[in-house]
């Protein structure tokens, strides 16, 4: 080396061995300027912090498919072809033995009776030519409870009774009437025979009379006694009598109250059970929406076509309703998500380099997971879909992508900083 420095002159040696002082600062500033620089984009360059999860795009009320129950020709498909319907709209009739028109006219007559009213009505001779199918057993057992019931209320068999009862009552009331009436003239005969008694006594004791009559007073006295105490066994027999009659006027009516309580409460629980058996005939042979929206054939479907258990027939979507999505973010990390961050959506059938992102936000998080361990998360879009690219994507229901949601949005510098403190907490 220093033969080398030795081979230059004298005034290069000069230099090499002492370097100008304007070198060394300006060398010394640009290595200060490009460490500040670094800092500088490591504070302003964010990293951002995601969790990944599958999303489902859908309405906040989700479209309702309908499948069908039962195995069968289809009778009549009362709508058309991407109508509107409103809920509980007849869609479709799957064939079976009843008529589905008697059916209904069956629903109207039991949804017109009142059981809350002390004498239920039912027009019974409305349905002799209905045909019932499955559901007729159930109706032969309303039927024979109503009529056990209108017999019971047209015929009233405790009515006898009571009205016997009743004319015994009065009778039996007005012979104690009497009784008790003659009580009184007696109990007053009694108080003159023994004032007369007693005079004669007086008189018997002075040796006025003779003792026959004195006997005969007595005599008379003591008729009078017995007149009365057989007034007071009579009266005691008439008022036991009254007293039986009495128990037996209640328990007429506590078997009327009875009969008639067990009547209706069959009778309901017959009419319970026809209601049932109609739902349940419903539920398998009547294809019905429970929502408003549009109605969408799945297949081509036309009448006297046949149908299978389980096949998807129609979907029902909801119109003028709100978007939402739909994760399942794994248990990993889950606790980082909360309500209002930012979720990025790639969505499968549109590239983002084409057509951009969809930006939403957590909308709300399920507070415990599901059997999979996964935590349910509702997106919110607040631009619906329109994307990054200022692009409105066409709505299709169940649209399927996938979610960033962003948990922490970290500056590089941070993360720097939480790699160093992690190393020496180690």
């Amino acid at each position: 080396m220093e033969d080398n420095m030795n081979n230059y002159s004298d005034e290069t040696h000069e230099v090499l061995s002492h370097p100008p002082k304007t070198i060394v600062l300006w060398g010394n500033t640009i290595l200060f300027v490009f460490i500040f620089l670094i800092i500088l984009l490591s504070w302003y360059i964010k990293y951002p912090d995601i969790i990944q999860s599958n999303i489902i795009i859908t309405t906040q009320i989700p479209p309702e498919k309908l499948i069908a129950k039962t195995t069968g020709r289809i009778e009549h498909i009362f709508v058309k072809n991407r109508s509107f319907i409103p809920k509980n709209t007849p869609i479709a009739i799957i064939e079976s033995t009843a008529k589905y028109q008697d059916i209904c006219a069956l629903k109207r007559l039991i949804e017109s009776i009142d059981v809350s009213k002390n004498d239920i009505k039912f027009p019974i001779e409305e349905t002799s030519t209905l045909l019932l199918g499955s559901v007729e057993t159930s109706y032969t057992n309303f039927e024979k409870n109503y009529l056990a019931y209108a017999v019971n209320q047209t015929l009233q068999p405790h009515l006898i009774d009571k009205q016997a009862q009743n004319f015994e009552l009065i009778q039996q009331e007005s012979r104690l009437k009497l009784l008790l009436e003659q009580k009184d003239l007696v109990n007053k005969e009694i108080e003159y025979k023994k004032i007369e008694l007693e005079r004669h006594k007086k008189l018997f004791d002075k040796r006025v009379i003779p003792a026959q009559e004195w006997e005969t007073k007595n005599l008379e006295y003591l008729q009078q006694q017995k007149n009365a105490k057989d007034l007071d066994s009579q009266i005691t027999i008439i008022r036991s009598s009254l007293n039986d009659l009495n128990k037996n006027k209640k328990t007429t009516l506590l078997g009327e109250s009875k009969d008639l309580l067990i009547l209706k409460r069959d009778l309901i629980l017959s009419l319970n059970q026809l209601k049932k058996s109609i739902l349940d005939w419903e539920l398998n042979h009547v294809i019905q929406n429970s929502i408003d929206g549009s109605i969408t054939f799945l297949q081509i479907w036309e009448e006297n076509q046949n149908i299978t258990l389980g096949d998807y027939a129609f979907v029902v979507i909801p119109e003028n309703n709100n978007l939402i999505g739909k994760v399942k973010a794994t248990a990993l990390n889950s606790g980082k998500i909360k309500e209002g961050q930012v979720v990025n959506i790639r969505l499968e059938n549109y590239p983002d380099r084409e057509f951009g992102i969809i930006e939403g936000q957590v909308r709300s998080t399920s507070l415990i997971p599901d059997h999979e361990n996964n935590l349910l998360v509702d997106i919110d879009l607040p631009k619906g879909l329109y994307t990054t690219y200022n692009k409105k994507l066409p709505f299709q229901q169940e649209m399927s992508g996938t979610a960033n949601i962003v948990t922490e949005d970290l500056r590089l510098i941070e993360r720097i900083l939480y790699r160093f403190r992690d190393l020496l907490k180690r």
